[in-house]
């Protein structure tokens, strides 16, 4: 956490009004990534289902103050919106656990080199908060062993290239035979399904993938 963070007053990460770290005006304009009303005429896209990857849900939509404050969580040094966001995002969490159950929550990592740039791994503190919340383990169980290129601006195949053989599984650690992967930001899955399959080669038998906001 910044000095400056901890020295000045909170201004909410949505809209910049002094007072909370994220207002309740910001909080409630956050929206579903998908439509309740086009639930059975199109694929939501809150809801992914992979490869290695069973199911992934998403929170919210990456919009609006949900976007803003999502980049200033990864690229600001804001990690105390980790718990607003988490809480934010609890009750989409609590509706995959419904399907999934109550399993071992796993963060997606960040390269060394971008978690000393950052000072912490954004999905580790989401995960933290929502493990607290929902009373699951979380297990710091996998690593970026090689930084990849910007996944920008990359479509779906791009990006699973891009990250083959980039994570791995720490040494001296199991996997679970069900876990539940932890982003902040899902685009089009493949981080989550890079994931996936290194849990899957490890011994893991289900692996479901959580996000707190989809891009849309």
């Amino acid at each position: 956490m910044g000095l400056l963070e901890l020295l000045m007053p909170p201004a909410c990460a949505g809209c910049g009004r002094y007072g909370e770290l994220l207002c309740h005006d910001c909080l409630t304009a956050f929206r579903p990534a998908g439509d309740p009303d086009d639930r059975f005429a199109r694929a939501d896209p809150g809801t992914v289902i992979g490869d290695a990857l069973e199911l992934a849900i998403a929170a919210v939509a990456h919009a609006g103050p949900a976007r803003r404050s999502l980049q200033r969580l990864k690229y600001g040094g804001a990690a105390r919106l980790a718990v607003p966001l988490a809480g934010a995002a609890l009750p989409a969490l609590e509706a995959l656990l419904t399907l999934a159950g109550p399993q071992p929550l796993v963060p997606v990592p960040v390269h060394p080199a971008r978690l000393r740039q950052r000072g912490y791994n954004q999905a580790r503190l989401l995960a933290d908060e929502l493990g607290r919340a929902a009373g699951l383990q979380v297990i710091d169980l996998l690593e970026r062993r090689r930084e990849t290129a910007r996944q920008h601006g990359l479509g779906r195949v791009a990006r699973l290239h891009n990250l083959r053989g980039a994570f791995a599984v720490r040494d001296g650690h199991r996997a679970p035979a069900t876990a539940i992967l932890v982003d902040d930001i899902l685009t089009t899955s493949a981080t989550l399904e890079a994931c996936a399959q290194t849990l899957r080669r490890a011994g893991s038998k289900h692996v479901f993938g959580f996000a707190i906001a989809r891009e849309v």
